[in-house]
């Protein structure tokens, strides 16, 4: 038996192919696999590269000019036309988020609706539900994917998910003799930083950018007309809930409010 240096199974050394994933057999070598076993962040990237997929979010980030085209007379994408210009650093962030919503989404790996409030926009909801587990590299879409098992919309997935990735935290220090405290901003990073970080960072397979640009922008296109609406809806309650996180940087004693 060794492992196939394609799907990292043991497989039988006499047969020419694994009988795992049927690529011609090349044991892989096991100074690479210690290699992997001492450094976590090294197998961390390894594993991203073999399960890389083309994320919607990491696309628009690298391309925000293009994803938030407006010529001002008409002519827009639907990011722009959705959420506006991305100089407003909520707007890009929130294309972001935005944009793997709908890649799970027409991926079939959550499935979005609205709920409640029978027209009134503040009382309605979207529903989120995981229909098969992610099993992408690490992503924006697999931080909302994650808390999709556990949220019940997409506001509270969005919510923990960003908390999670800029490992938010509030803690308090005694400011002076009569020692009351005053918050302190614990987190390791801004909720924007985090989104920002994790979004470009996201190993991508090999791909023409052009080819890749026009695949995500229809992608999104789908998921928008769909459901107008929740897609309308989506955007809001993202930027809206960016907004908190914007208000949390200036004082960070709405963290303990919340």
């Amino acid at each position: 038996m060794v492992i196939c240096a394609n799907c990292k199974a043991y497989t039988d050394d006499q047969a020419p192919y694994c009988e795992h994933c049927g690529a011609p057999l090349q044991p892989d070598r096991m100074d690479r696999i210690a290699l992997l076993a001492r450094h976590p962040e090294v197998a961390r990237l390894a594993q991203d590269r073999e399960r890389a997929q083309l994320v919607a979010s990491a696309v628009v980030i690298k391309n925000l000019g293009d994803f938030f085209y407006d010529d001002g007379r008409g002519t827009q994408t639907v990011l722009a036309e959705l959420l506006g210009s991305p100089r407003d650093r909520k707007v890009a962030a929130a294309g972001v988020i935005f944009a793997a919503y709908s890649y799970l989404c027409q991926k079939g790996y959550c499935s979005v609706q609205l709920i409640g409030g029978e027209g009134d926009e503040e009382e309605e909801r979207i529903a989120l539900n995981r229909m098969r587990p992610w099993d992408g590299q690490q992503s924006i879409e697999g931080a909302l994917a994650e808390q999709a098992s556990r949220a019940l919309t997409t506001r509270e997935a969005t919510d923990k998910a960003i908390r999670t990735l800029m490992g938010f935290q509030v803690t308090t220090v005694q400011t002076d003799s009569l020692r009351r405290a005053k918050p302190l901003d614990a987190s390791e990073r801004s909720a924007f930083a985090a989104i920002d970080q994790m979004a470009r960072l996201a190993v991508l397979p090999q791909h023409d950018r052009q080819e890749a640009c026009r695949a995500t922008y229809w992608l999104l296109v789908e998921f928008v007309g769909d459901d107008r609406k929740r897609a309308h809806l989506l955007a809001l309650e993202t930027v809206r809930l960016l907004g908190w996180f914007e208000r949390y940087e200036r004082d960070p004693s709405i963290g303990l409010k919340r």
